[in-house]
C-alpha cells in the first residue's frame, strides 16, 4: 500500500472514530487524532476532505442519526468513490453489465453465449457480416455458435479476438488485454500495429495497441469464476484478496501487518465468487482472521 493510500484509509477511520465516539471520548478521541495529523501536513488536507464529502452527504440531523445506525459516514463516502471513479459512463450505458459479486450468463441472438465475471460490462453489435461483442469492462467467457457467414469477434480497447472455434475468455485489464483459449482457436489482431496471430487451446496472451507482450500456458478448462467458484492452490493471501476485490463493492483491506508480512498465510480451497462475506467467512476460519466491518463498503482483515 502506498504512503497516500495508507494515509486516506486512516484518515477514514478516524472519520468513522470521531462520528461514532461518545460524548465522554470524544475529546480524547479528538485530541489523539490533531496528533496524528501534526505528523504529516498531508493528513489533514486528507481528513478534511473527507470530511466534507460526509458533512456535505447530511442534510439534516435526523438523517445524520438515521445514516449512522445503518452505515456510517466511511461507508458513504466509500459508495460514493466507487460509483464516481471505478464505474465510467461507458458501463453504465453497456447493453449487458455485471455488479460487484454478480457472474451472469447472457444469451446471444445466434445462439452464442457469453458469461460476465463480476464488475464486467458489453455491447453488442450484430449484423449480417459480423458479430461482434464488445468488451467495455472486466471479462468474459465466449461460448460461440457456428456462423461462417458472419465471423464471430470480441473487440477491446486493445485488440479484435475472432473465433476460429468455441470458447475463450477475454480480459479487459488497465494496461492490456489478455485473451486464453480452452478450445479450437483464436485469431487476435492489434488495433494499431495490425499485427495477427493465432492462438490454439491451452495458450494465452497479452496484448496492447502496439501488439503483442507476452504469450503463456493456459489452463483448457472453463474458468472457476464461469462457475461461481475462486479456487485457490497454496495462494498467498494478498493475492486471495486481490482476487475477492474484484467481487466485492467498497474496499477490502490486508491490516498493515499482513500485509508487510515477508511470509503470508497461504490458503488452498473454493470460495464462492458470487458472496463475499460468505467467502470472508470460510477465510478467516481457515486462516485464523479477524474480518472488521466498518460499513458494508469497508472492511479489514487482520490476524487474531
Amino acid at each position: 500500500m502506498s504512503d497516500l493510500n495508507r494515509i486516506r484509509q486512516q484518515a477514514a477511520e478516524w472519520v468513522v472514530a470521531l462520528q461514532e465516539a461518545g460524548a465522554d471520548e470524544r475529546a480524547r478521541l479528538q485530541a489523539e487524532c490533531e496528533i496524528w495529523q501534526a505528523e504529516d501536513p498531508r493528513r489533514r488536507q486528507v481528513l478534511e476532505q473527507i470530511q466534507r464529502m460526509w458533512q456535505a452527504s447530511e442534510p439534516t440531523l435526523e438523517r445524520r442519526r438515521k445514516r449512522r445506525r445503518q452505515l456510517t459516514g466511511l461507508g458513504s463516502l466509500l459508495l460514493l468513490a466507487w460509483f464516481g471513479t471505478q464505474l465510467p459512463w461507458a458501463y453504465w450505458s453497456a447493453d449487458y453489465r455485471t455488479a460487484a459479486g454478480e457472474i451472469r450468463a447472457v444469451p446471444l441472438p445466434d445462439g452464442s453465449q457469453v458469461v460476465l465475471n463480476s464488475n464486467s460490462a458489453i455491447d453488442l453489435d450484430y449484423t449480417e457480416r459480423a458479430r461482434t461483442v464488445k468488451l467495455v469492462r472486466g471479462e468474459l467467457l465466449a461460448t460461440v455458435a457456428k456462423g461462417p457467414d458472419a465471423p464471430f469477434q470480441v473487440e477491446t480497447r486493445d485488440i479484435s479476438a475472432t473465433a476460429l472455434g468455441t470458447q475463450y475468455t477475454v480480459k479487459l485489464a488497465d494496461t492490456y488485454s489478455r485473451v486464453a483459449v480452452q478450445e479450437s482457436t483464436v485469431a487476435v489482431t492489434a488495433h494499431d500495429s495490425g499485427d495477427t496471430f493465432r492462438l490454439a487451446s491451452g495458450q494465452q496472451a497479452d496484448l496492447n495497441r502496439a501488439g503483442l507482450i507476452t504469450r503463456s500456458a493456459a489452463p483448457t478448462h472453463r474458468p472457476d469464476w464461469a462457475n461461481g467458484q475462486l479456487v485457490f492452490n497454496n495462494t498467498p493471501l494478498p493475492r486471495v484478496i486481490e482476487r475477492l476485490r474484484h467481487h466485492r463493492t467498497g474496499m477490502l483491506v490486508l491490516d498493515e501487518t499482513l500485509a508487510a508480512s515477508q511470509r503470508p498465510p497461504h490458503f488452498t480451497g473454493v470460495l464462492p465468487a458470487d458472496d463475499s462475506d460468505a467467502a470472508l467467512a470460510l477465510l478467516s476460519d481457515a486462516l485464523n482472521l479477524k474480518v472488521k466491518h466498518f460499513t458494508p463498503w469497508y472492511v479489514t482483515l487482520s490476524q487474531k
